[in-house]
């Protein structure tokens, strides 16, 4: 298949993406268009293109296998079908290492949403060729700063219940919430949402002090607002390590409902871009066995 078009940067902070010729099997139509998040030179997320799909389209600037020690920050984007948010045996998300001299890939810390360490887990041997780095069920695809995407799941792609998406991070510190304070375009993700796809466009504003509020947008051309929000505040930076924050999420529009925790990993200034990374991944307001996950990206 191949697909040309052009884009445009929408105030929104999305960029829209309009097809102008398409060919091949199942190719889109002309005049079709599609939204997405861009960090420049690192990281494009596309919005999915059909409006009954949960499964965003993530893509990394491709990088080079590591010469020397890897570590990152990786949080769950995309969670195993029927994940329990509530399992305090689950974690969801932690960090990684990888030596390239032993081929030894491991998770010397896991963390459920109580902020408990649950333990390292040894992995088994991994091998990288050409920034795509495979282990055993799964495909981590670098990026040239230390950053991957991981695709878990690839040992049965005849089920896809087991498939999880996974954001790595290089491993740096937030220092102060205060360093996130600014607006944001993202996709929040609802496993208690009932009508409609789960993934959804958002617009959050955070200030100083680390409250964010989010609104679902209607119309990402026009940057229409819902009037329904959610809080978000995000309460201790670098914790319960460095690059790490976690908080709390709640549901203005559900009274009475029990806040979400939040554990999220942090990308300031990516790649030089001037541009904050936020991935959160955590229990959902409205129902807290279920997942709730926000990615959002400076304007």
């Amino acid at each position: 298949m191949t697909v040309e078009g052009t884009y445009e940067e929408l105030t929104s902070g999305f960029l829209k993406l309009t097809v102008s010729s398409a060919s091949g099997a199942n190719a889109p139509h002309v005049g079709d268009a599609a939204y997405a998040l861009n960090v420049p030179g690192y990281v494009f997320i596309l919005k999915p293109m059909d409006p009954g799909s949960d499964q965003i389209i993530p893509m990394v600037k491709s990088g080079s296998c590591p010469t020397s020690n890897l570590s990152a920050n990786w949080v769950t984007v995309t969670a195993e079908r029927g994940m329990n948010a509530s399992d305090s045996n689950q974690d969801f998300y932690g960090t990684f290492t990888f030596d390239p001299a032993s081929s030894q890939a491991s998770l010397p810390s896991r963390y459920n949403f109580d902020q408990t360490d649950l333990g390292s887990l040894s992995l088994p041997p991994g091998s990288c060729n050409e920034g795509v780095l495979t282990l055993t069920g799964a495909d981590m695809f670098l990026t040239d700063n230390g950053g991957a995407i991981v695709h878990l799941g690839v040992d049965t792609p005849s089920d896809p219940s087991d498939d999880q998406i996974i954001f790595g991070f290089a491993q740096q510190s937030i220092g102060d919430v205060a360093n996130l304070a600014g607006d944001y375009a993202g996709l929040a993700f609802d496993g208690n949402r009932t009508s409609g796809t789960g993934i959804f466009p958002v617009s959050i504003t955070c200030d100083n002090a680390g409250n964010c509020t989010g609104k679902g947008i209607v119309d990402i051309d026009t940057n229409t607002l819902t009037n329904e929000s959610v809080d978000i505040t995000l309460s201790t930076a670098d914790n319960p390590s460095t690059g790490f924050i976690t908080g709390t999420v709640i549901d203005t529009n559900q009274p009475g409902s029990t806040p979400g925790k939040l554990g999220c990993v942090v990308n300031l200034n990516a790649q030089g871009s001037g541009k904050n990374i936020i991935s959160c991944v955590g229990q959902s307001p409205g129902d807290n066995t279920k997942i709730f996950n926000i990615l959002f990206i400076s304007k």
